[in-house]
C-alpha cells in the first residue's frame, strides 16, 4: 500500500512539472520559429532597401526630371533600367516606398529643416521598407540626391564668339584673343560744339525757352496784340540728327518766361487778368492753325507783370515784381487759387530773372536770381509749408560782389544741382566783375562763392568766370558728371562781335571755371535749355536772333575718348535640355573709375524653342535691381515665371561703365558652369 501511494504522489508531481514546463517549451519553440521568420523578413527588407537605394540613383542618373516631383513612388523595371511608379508596392508581405521631398538651404548653402531658400537642384528621398507579420517592423534610409553629376562649361572668349551677341555702345576687339570694351565717343562733345542741321522758324519772337525730352517750349510774344504769337510747343524726334516740328501755339499775350511739361505749357504775361496762362497741349481750339486751348490761369491782385515761373509737385511758383507767389495746380482748369501769402524777396521795383525750385529732403526751396537795386543777386526762399512761418520765408541771400568792384552786378539766370549743394548764377557783363559764379549752397542759411569773393583792389581775383565781351542771358548745367556748363548771351555793344555767344565751361575747378569750347552766333542767343535723352544723347536748344530759324539745336556729349556706359548681351546658349546653371566666372580688367556689372537671364523654352523665351536679367538676389560683380554662384529660382534656374535657355549681360571717359573697362572672358 505504501508503494502504491508513492507512485500516485510521483505521478502527480510529474504532471505538475509538465504543466509548468510544457507551455514554456511550447512558447519557446513557437518564438524560435517566429524569430527565424522575422529575421528572414529583415534580411529580405535589407536587400530590398539596398536595391531601392540603387534604383533611386539609377533613376536620377537617367534624367534629373525623373525625381523633380514630390510624392510617394516605388521602383519598377522598365525595359532594361529602373523607373519610378506612383505609390508604394507590397511583395511577399513586405511594403516599400520612396517619398521625395524638397530641400531648403540657408545663406551658406547648408541644408535646413526650417526656413531657408528652396534648392531646385536637390531632393530628399526617404526610403521605407516595412512589414506587419510575424511582427511589425521597418527599415528606413534617407538619401540626398542632386543634379550635379556633370560639370559642363560654356565659354566665350574670342572676338568671333563675342560677335554673336548684341553690342550697345560697346565694341569687340581681337586683342589677346578677343574682348569687349566701351565704344569710342564719335558723337558731338560739349567742348567741341557743332550746330545741328535741325533748325526751326518759330512763330513770334522768342525770349525764353524750356525743354524736356522730346519737347521744347518757347515764349515768343513781344507784343500783346490778338494776332501776336505768344507761345510755341515744338516736338523733337529722337533721330540723329534730331528733327523738330511745331505742334501748336497760342496768341494774344506779351510773354516774359515759360515752363513746360509733356501735357502742359505755362507762360508769364503782362496781362493784368492773367499773369500766368496754363495751356493744354493736347486740345486745340483751332486745329488748322494749331491754336491750343487755354485751360486755366493765375491772377493775383494788382496790375504788375509776371516775370519768372517754375512748376513743381502740383504747385506753380511765379515772381511778380519783388514778390514770390505760390499757386495750386492740383487742377489746371479755371482760376487757380493762391497758396499762403506772397513772399517779398527784393526791394520794390526789382524783379527775378529766373527761379529754380528744388526739394532737399523734406524741405522745398526756391532759388531766385535777382535783378535791381537789391544788394543780393541771389535769394533762397523756404516754400515748404505756408502754415508755418519758418517754412515760408527768405532764408538767405548772397551778394556776389560785396567789395564794390562793380555797380552792375545782376542775377540773370540760376540753376541748382539736384542735391541742392551748388547753385550756378550768371550775371550781366562788366569789365570789373565776372559773369558766372558757382555758389556753395550746402548750408541754406550761409552762402558763399566757391573760390572766394573778389577784393578791391584789384577786383579780378576770387571765384567766378570772365565771359569776355559776352553779356550773359542764361546759363545751364548740361552735364553734372563731367562738370559742363553752357553760358549763352549777346555781344556787349561796346565790344562789337568779337565774343562767342555760346560758351562751354569746364567746372572741374569750381573756383576758377575755364572755357573749353564755344560758337559764334552773332545774332545773339536769348535762352538755352538742355536735355539728356533716355538713350544717352544730349542736346542744348537755343533761341537766337536769327529771324528765319530762331530755334537751333547743338548736340553735346562726353568729352573723353569713350562713351560713358555700354551693354553687351550674349547670344542664347541652349544645352538642349533643362540644366542647373551653377557658377558665373567672368574675367575682366577694370582700371580706376571704371566697372563692369553682370546680369543673368535663364528661361524655359517656348514651344520647344529658346527663341521665344522670356528673358529677365537679374542679379544674385534674383531681382532686376542687383548685378553680379565677381565670380559668383548663380541664383536658383523655379516658379515657371520669368527668371528660372534650372532651365534651358541662358543669356547674360555685361554692363560696362566709366566715370573717366578716357579709360574703359575690358570684359575678356566668361565661363559658365552648368549641370544637366
Amino acid at each position: 500500500m505504501k508503494k502504491n501511494g508513492q507512485s500516485i504522489i510521483e505521478l502527480l508531481i510529474t504532471m505538475a512539472l509538465l504543466a509548468i514546463v510544457l507551455p514554456a517549451m511550447s512558447t519557446g519553440i513557437i518564438s524560435s520559429r517566429q524569430g527565424k521568420v522575422q529575421t528572414e523578413k529583415r534580411i529580405t527588407a535589407a536587400e530590398m532597401l539596398k536595391e531601392t537605394q540603387e534604383a533611386v540613383r539609377i533613376v536620377r542618373e537617367s534624367n534629373w526630371s525623373n525625381v523633380t516631383t514630390n510624392g510617394v513612388y516605388h521602383p519598377v523595371i522598365t525595359g532594361s533600367t529602373w523607373t519610378l511608379a506612383s505609390g508604394s508596392e507590397t511583395i511577399n508581405g513586405i511594403t516599400r516606398q520612396i517619398e521625395l521631398f524638397d530641400v531648403y538651404r540657408d545663406s551658406s548653402f547648408q541644408i535646413v529643416t526650417n526656413g531657408g531658400s528652396l534648392d531646385p537642384s536637390s531632393k530628399r528621398a526617404v526610403i521605407t521598407i516595412s512589414w506587419t507579420t510575424p511582427q511589425p517592423g521597418s527599415l528606413n534610409s534617407t538619401l540626398y540626391i542632386t543634379r550635379y553629376l556633370d560639370n559642363a562649361t560654356y565659354t566665350q572668349t574670342t572676338q568671333a564668339q563675342f560677335d554673336t551677341g548684341t553690342k550697345t555702345n560697346v565694341t569687340s576687339t581681337n586683342t589677346n584673343g578677343g574682348d569687349i570694351r566701351l565704344a569710342f565717343n564719335t558723337k558731338a562733345k560739349w567742348c567741341e560744339p557743332q550746330l545741328s542741321s535741325a533748325v526751326l522758324d518759330l512763330p513770334g519772337v522768342p525770349n525764353a525757352v524750356w525743354a524736356t525730352e522730346g519737347h521744347v517750349y518757347v515764349a515768343t510774344g513781344q507784343n500783346a496784340v490778338p494776332t501776336q504769337d505768344s507761345f510755341a510747343h515744338v516736338l523733337v524726334a529722337n533721330t540723329d540728327p534730331p528733327s523738330s516740328t511745331l505742334h501748336g501755339k497760342i496768341q494774344g499775350y506779351r510773354t516774359n518766361a515759360v515752363f513746360g511739361e509733356p501735357n502742359w505749357g505755362y507762360i508769364t504775361t503782362t496781362t493784368d487778368t492773367r499773369e500766368v496762362v496754363i495751356i493744354n497741349l493736347n486740345t486745340f481750339t483751332d486745329i488748322p492753325n494749331k491754336i491750343y486751348q487755354q485751360e486755366g490761369y493765375f491772377n493775383p491782385s494788382g496790375s504788375v507783370d509776371a516775370d519768372a515761373i517754375f512748376v513743381y509737385n502740383n504747385r506753380g511758383y511765379v515772381t511778380i515784381s519783388n514778390y514770390l507767389y505760390v499757386f495750386d495746380l492740383a487742377s489746371k482748369s479755371g482760376s487757380r487759387p493762391q497758396i499762403g501769402t506772397r513772399i517779398s524777396f527784393a526791394d520794390s521795383g526789382d524783379i527775378a530773372n529766373e527761379i529754380y525750385v528744388r526739394q532737399i529732403g523734406t524741405t522745398t526751396y526756391a532759388f531766385v536770381a535777382v535783378e535791381g537795386s537789391t544788394v543780393d543777386e541771389m535769394k533762397i526762399i523756404n516754400v515748404t509749408n505756408h502754415n508755418i512761418s519758418s517754412q515760408w520765408r527768405v532764408t538767405s541771400g548772397l551778394n556776389i560782389e560785396p567789395n564794390n568792384c562793380s555797380s552792375l552786378e545782376s542775377g540773370k539766370a540760376i540753376y541748382v544741382k539736384p542735391d541742392g549743394s551748388r547753385a550756378y548764377l550768371s550775371s550781366v557783363n562788366d569789365q570789373n566783375s565776372r559773369e558766372f559764379y558757382t555758389i556753395n549752397t550746402s548750408n541754406k542759411t550761409s552762402l558763399s562763392v566757391v573760390g572766394g569773393f573778389a577784393t578791391n583792389p584789384p577786383c579780378t581775383n576770387g571765384g567766378g568766370y570772365e565771359a569776355g565781351g559776352m553779356n550773359p542771358q542764361q546759363s545751364i548745367v548740361v552735364s553734372s558728371q563731367e562738370n559742363r556748363v553752357v553760358l549763352v548771351g549777346v555781344d556787349d555793344p561796346s565790344d562789337g562781335n568779337n565774343s562767342e555767344e555760346y560758351q562751354v565751361l569746364d567746372l572741374s575747378n569750381e573756383a576758377n571755371p575755364s572755357k573749353c569750347g564755344g560758337l559764334n552766333i552773332d545774332q545773339g542767343i536769348f535762352g538755352v535749355a538742355g536735355v539728356t535723352e533716355t538713350d544717352g544723347d544730349t542736346y542744348a536748344y537755343i533761341i537766337t536772333g536769327d529771324t528765319a530759324n530762331e530755334l537751333k539745336i547743338i548736340q553735346g556729349g562726353l568729352d573723353g575718348t569713350y562713351v560713358e556706359t555700354g551693354t553687351y548681351q550674349s547670344a542664347t546658349f541652349d544645352p538642349g535640355f533643362a540644366s542647373s546653371f551653377n557658377r558665373f566666372i567672368p574675367t575682366q580688367t577694370a582700371p580706376a573709375n571704371t566697372s563692369i556689372a553682370y546680369k543673368i537671364a535663364i528661361a524655359d523654352p517656348v514651344n520647344g524653342s529658346c527663341s521665344g523665351a522670356n528673358y529677365v536679367f537679374t542679379g544674385p538676389d534674383g531681382t532686376t535691381n542687383t548685378s553680379y560683380t565677381t565670380t559668383s554662384p548663380i541664383t536658383f529660382h523655379n516658379d515657371s515665371v520669368g527668371y528660372e534656374n534650372p532651365a534651358r535657355c541662358f543669356r547674360y549681360q555685361a554692363i560696362l561703365s566709366t566715370t573717366n571717359t578716357n579709360s574703359t573697362p575690358i570684359f575678356e572672358q566668361t565661363v559658365v558652369n552648368y549641370s544637366p
